[in-house]
């Protein structure tokens, strides 16, 4: 429980990068929605403040995988 007297050593910086993880899963998500709607790489690095090459560079070789990996038990 983060909100304890005593909290677990670290567990606020755990919670910390899973969320940086979660986000950086919604913009690679993001990205392929607008390549599927049409978004030049030009329109994409200019909403992530990067340039279209740049973005390209990042994310061009991104695949929407389907059915998703199973997760190890």
């Amino acid at each position: 429980m983060i909100h304890q007297e005593r909290g677990v050593p670290g567990v606020h910086s755990a919670a910390a990068i899973d969320f940086q993880n979660l986000v950086r899963e919604l913009v690679r998500c993001a990205v392929l929605a607008d390549r599927e709607a049409g978004a030049t790489w030009a329109d994409i690095g200019a909403q992530l403040g990067i340039s279209a090459e740049a973005a390209r560079a990042r994310y061009g070789h991104i695949r929407l995988l389907w059915p998703p990996p199973r997760m190890p038990a």
